[in-house]
Parts: C-alpha cells; sequence; structure tokens
C-alpha cells in the first residue's frame, strides 16, 4: 500500500495495481471533502444523512483524482449480498447488488463501507474489472466466488489471472460476535477452518474478517491479491466506521475504473 494527497485527498492505493496497464484504482479516506459533523471529510455515502449537494461534491472530488468523470459512475444500492451486476455503460444505479463488473473504459465502479471490505479484481488479459463489497454477509455468501463467476462466464477469466485489492476494514480485535454469529459461521464452514476466522478473549469470541477473505482468494484461486492492514474502527483519522460512531456516519469508498 501507497497513499496519495491530490486534490486535497489522501488517498489509498495498492501496490500490486501500481504497474498493471489499463486500470487505476484507490480507497479513499475521511481527509479532505466538504463534508461536516459526524460526516466531516470526503463522506461519499447519502443514505446516513449527510447533505446530497455534499457527498455530490465529494465524488466529483474523488473522481477527479482518479481521472475519472463522477457523472459516470456506477454506484449500488448495497444489501449485504452476493447478487452481481454487469455494467456496460456509466450512469447506472444498481438495487439490491454487492458487486459490479465490466469492460466498459471509461465507467468508475464505486463500492461503499464504513467498516466492511471493499475488493476490486482485474483481469488483464481480458480487461474485465469488479469491485465488491462484503461484511460478515457477504463474506458467508462468498461473494467473492460469485463476482469471478460471473467474470469467467462473461468474459472468460480465469483466477490465476486476476490481481485483487482489499481496503482497510474493522480488524478482529474490534469486532466482536455472538453466539448466533458463531451457529452461522459453523453452517457455513463446519470444519476446523472455522477457527482461523475466530480469536478468543476474556470469554468473548471475535470474528476474523480479512483472514476469512483471504482463505476465501486462496479456495478461488487468487494468488495476486493484496490487503490494505489498516483497522477502519482505530483509525478515526481516516476512517468511517459503523461500529464505531453509530448510524450516523458517513462512508468511504474503492472506486476503479478501466481506462
Amino acid at each position: 500500500m501507497f497513499t496519495e494527497e491530490k486534490n486535497g485527498l489522501k488517498l489509498l492505493r495498492f501496490d500490486n495495481f501500481k504497474t498493471l496497464p489499463g486500470v487505476t484504482c484507490a480507497v479513499s479516506t475521511r481527509q479532505g471533502g466538504v463534508s461536516s459533523g459526524p460526516f466531516a471529510g470526503l463522506n461519499l455515502g447519502t443514505t446516513s444523512g449527510d447533505k446530497p449537494e455534499a457527498a455530490a461534491k465529494n465524488l466529483a472530488l474523488f473522481c477527479g483524482a482518479l481521472g475519472a468523470d463522477a457523472a459516470k459512475t456506477a454506484f449500488m444500492r448495497q444489501r449485504h449480498t452476493a447478487n452481481v451486476a454487469v455494467v456496460e455503460a456509466g450512469g447506472q444505479r444498481v438495487e439490491n447488488t454487492d458487486a459490479l463488473v465490466t469492460a466498459a473504459p471509461g465507467v468508475p465502479l464505486l463500492t461503499l463501507s464504513a467498516d466492511c471490505a471493499l475488493t476490486v479484481f482485474y483481469d488483464v488479459q481480458h480487461k474485465a474489472l469488479a469491485v465488491a463489497h462484503s461484511g460478515w454477509r457477504g463474506a458467508l455468501l462468498n461473494v467473492y466466488g460469485s463476482v469471478l463467476a460471473v467474470m469467467r462466464m462473461r468474459f472468460g477469466t480465469a483466477a490465476e489471472n486476476v490481481t485483487a485489492g482489499v481496503s482497510p476494514m474493522i480488524s478482529v480485535a474490534n469486532y466482536p460476535v455472538q453466539g448466533d454469529f458463531m451457529e452461522k459461521l459453523a453452517a457455513f464452514y463446519p470444519g476446523p477452518e472455522r477457527l482461523k476466522f475466530l480469536m478468543a478473549r476474556d470469554g468473548k469470541h471475535f470474528f476474523n474478517l480479512r483472514e476469512l477473505l483471504r482463505f476465501q482468494l486462496e479456495s478461488l484461486g487468487v494468488k495476486r491479491y493484496e490487503f490494505m492492514h489498516l483497522c477502519t474502527h482505530e483509525r478515526k483519522d481516516l476512517f468511517f466506521s459503523y461500529r464505531r460512531d453509530g448510524a450516523a456516519t458517513g462512508h468511504f469508498g474503492l472506486a476503479a475504473m478501466l481506462k
């Protein structure tokens, strides 16, 4: 990971995308932007109470820093699913979807978070691009598997040709879970591997979302991947966090675009 200052913003970039041709992507932080109050900084979300005009200005700043046209951005109404939509033109808003796939150049794909993981997938051989949002529900539903299946069906993508980057997310130390979650995890991962995704401390259990996503990438055959090892809960200076601040918080984003 490396940082970049542009348009008054602090962006996070993936090292493994730095030299890839034909694609640009970045993860935003809350530094910069025009929002105020609990949304102070570069809030890209429009569903938590921030002024729509402020979020729109923030998106224009973010897209401008990537050399993208904000008006062509493809959005999602994220619902913690494993649903994937194929985008063929810019300016779309797709309902009930947590991943977008495209082969269209000049169309920024945007996914938002306030603790969940945001992931970009790029197949340089077939010039296919995807972004995905995954919290614990999306991870258990294996949205990664759904993304790669759609990329394979539409564009012939093979997992071994994919480069992936995963944003900061909430760390295991700040992700306590209860018995109902433990039952769901055991239903999807009944074997001993699920112990890798949990940490026990002081009689409580904590979920390691990052480790489950890493396990899934490797199980799917993706070998070129990079995780940004920052915790959204701990870094209030950089990230919005639902578990830290509650529902009245902003959203940071990952945007990716084929050139």
